[in-house]
This record gives structure tokens, C-alpha cells and sequence, in this order.
């Protein structure tokens, strides 16, 4: 028997100069499109570990986890699990590295339009929809 589990992946979004972080794609899928700093958890890896871990590799930040946002899956065939951390930025400054060829924090406003994955966009959204709603 053979198990089509689904692959855990992390993302996280972390506000940084009243904006957000977004990585700009190196590799495939959506090569050159920006999306949220994340990525697969390694085995026997802690989940916020790999959020941690994935956002320093692609944007130079450390980050502390505030909290878990959800989980879901993106359907459409595509079997991973993805967890949503909201997390803020201890130490490091912003720099491209691993997969990402940049690296930016975007406000509402000046969002780009090629943001990767539909998840993603949801989550931007819906993070800048509660920060306009807080303030």
C-alpha cells in the first residue's frame, strides 16, 4: 500500500517598516513572482523551527514567532499542507539569499501584481485587511 500523505510546507508573514516581507521566486514554480518567505519542513524538524529557518535563508532576517495563522491546502492536485505563522523580525537585515533573487517589504499599496500562489495573495490580504481595521 502506498500513501499519498501530504508535504508539510511553512509561511510566514513578517511586517517590517509597515510593510510586508515578500521574496521574489528564483526557482519553479512561478519563477520571478513574489510570494511569503517559507518552504518544506525537514525531517524531524519543528514546524516554527523550519518557518524560522526558511525565512532567514531566503530573506537574511531572524525572525520570533508570534503565532500559528492556520493551516490549509491549496487543493488542485497540489498535496502539501501549508502552516501560516505571523511572525516578527528579532535581528538581521534584508537581504536575497537561497531560493529568492529579492527580497522586499511591500505596503498595501505598492503590492506587486505578480504575487505566486492564490494562499498567498489571501493571506497578504487579509493581513493588511485586519491592520487597516486595528488602526
Amino acid at each position: 500500500m502506498h500513501w499519498d500523505n501530504p508535504k508539510p510546507v511553512t509561511a510566514t508573514l513578517v511586517p517590517l517598516n509597515g510593510g510586508l516581507v515578500l521574496v521574489k521566486r528564483k526557482f519553479e514554480p512561478f519563477v520571478g513572482h513574489w510570494g511569503l518567505p517559507g518552504g518544506f519542513i525537514e525531517a524531524s524538524e519543528h514546524p516554527e523551527q523550519s518557518a524560522a529557518r526558511e525565512v532567514f535563508e531566503e530573506t537574511g532576517l531572524e525572525i520570533e514567532i508570534n503565532r500559528l495563522l492556520g493551516a490549509t491546502t491549496p487543493g488542485r492536485g497540489i498535496n502539501v499542507l501549508i502552516l501560516f505563522y505571523l511572525a516578527r523580525q528579532a535581528r538581521g537585515e534584508m537581504k536575497a539569499g537561497d531560493d529568492a533573487s529579492d527580497v522586499a517589504a511591500f505596503r498595501k499599496d505598492e503590492l506587486p501584481e505578480n504575487i505566486a500562489f492564490e494562499l498567498h495573495r489571501k493571506m497578504i490580504r487579509d493581513f493588511f485587511e485586519l491592520m487597516h481595521k486595528i488602526k
